[in-house]
């Protein structure tokens, strides 16, 4: 059973990811949209850089959450 500052950690852990979502995904698509207008080689570069940035951060986040789950794996059970 998790104790309440346990919970509280993990409350506190996921909103934060969840605020950090949501300002980083309006500030991806901002920039993909502004790429998108004109596909020329910059432009095509500049999407690629993006679309790895996203990607890193999703990993990033997978990791983060794997790592939470399994720290208090013992104390959910």
């Amino acid at each position: 059973m998790l104790t309440a500052r346990t919970r509280h950690q993990v409350t506190t852990t996921v909103l934060l990811l969840g605020i950090w979502i949501a300002i980083a995904g309006q500030a991806v698509q901002d920039r993909w949209m502004r790429a998108r207008f004109d596909d020329r080689g910059s432009e095509s570069t500049e999407k690629a850089v993006l679309t790895a940035i996203a990607l890193a951060a999703a990993l990033g986040l997978g990791a983060a959450i794997t790592a939470v789950v399994s720290k208090y794996q013992g104390q959910i059970r």
